[in-house]
């Protein structure tokens, strides 16, 4: 990548501890988070010696780890649910078919 302000090449790299960015005289929770999912790994930044400037492209979505977690219960509660139905389904088949052959075995009275 070429620097925007010299126009000389610029080294590509990390920054390693660089979590999220904040803007001077704003709260942290109004943050921008610079690195993604629970492994932390960080976008690939670029340093001009020349100008000492650093480019840091930030991610579209950096998922954080309360992100991740929700995203996973989420996905769980679904496969929950769509067991309960299954098993619902299943019972109420059983029930009908114990219904069928039970049927000829009463007295035609007691219907």
């Amino acid at each position: 990548m070429d620097c925007p302000f010299c126009g000389k090449k610029m080294k590509e790299g990390i920054i390693p501890n660089g979590v999220k960015w904040v803007e001077d005289g704003i709260e942290d929770w109004e943050s921008v988070r610079l690195c993604s999912g629970w492994s932390m790994r960080m976008p690939k930044s670029f340093f001009c010696p020349d100008c000492r400037q650093i480019i840091l492209p930030v991610p579209e979505k950096a998922e954080g780890v309360l992100d991740m977690v929700e995203r996973k219960l989420s996905a769980a509660g679904d496969k929950i649910e769509a067991a309960q139905e299954q098993w619902e389904t299943r019972r109420t088949q059983a029930k009908d078919e114990k219904r069928k052959k039970n049927f000829g075995k009463k007295d035609p009275w007691e219907l």
